[in-house]
């Protein structure tokens, strides 16, 4: 049998597909593939903080950077659309502010996650499959913070 080598792209869309509040799973994704997607010159002065209806939506205190970000927006989407699936990210919005974050993730809420939580075969299978390790990582801790707040 032949292993067929599957993008990652193809496993996000594999993971999201029929999950329950994917609009969140995408958000997270979009917001955690930011400073990949930006690069390191340019992580430090922007911030992806939202993304909503096919929509990023990118803040930087920066007018000169804004105002060129703008001619990017093709390249942006098509960097998502290697990491996400085409389609997720349709559009960059770029806005002037104060960036409240250093490139990190926004860190959720702190919840106790509980320990005897175990992940289903199926979706084991697919988080194996994924090479990126602090994807993995997020992958995981995602599901067993979703299944505590579940319970």
């Amino acid at each position: 049998m032949i292993n067929k080598v599957k993008s990652i792209s193809e496993i996000v869309q594999g993971f999201v597909k029929g999950w329950p509040r994917s609009d969140r799973v995408k958000t997270g994704l979009a917001l955690y593939y930011w400073p990949k997607v930006i690069g390191d010159d340019l992580k430090t002065k922007t911030e992806a903080v939202m993304m909503k209806n096919g929509t990023l939506w990118v803040k930087t205190p920066d007018p000169a950077l804004a105002y060129n970000l703008t001619f990017f927006k093709k390249e942006i989407i098509k960097k998502y659309n290697k990491y996400l699936g085409p389609g997720m990210i349709r559009t960059v919005r770029v806005i002037i502010g104060d960036i409240t974050q250093d490139y990190a993730i926004p860190k959720a809420k702190e919840i106790k996650i509980s320990s005897d939580i175990q992940i289903p075969p199926q979706i084991n299978k697919k988080i194996d499959e994924i090479k990126d390790p602090e994807l993995k990582q997020a992958f995981v801790n995602f599901y067993k913070r979703h299944e505590t707040i579940k319970k």
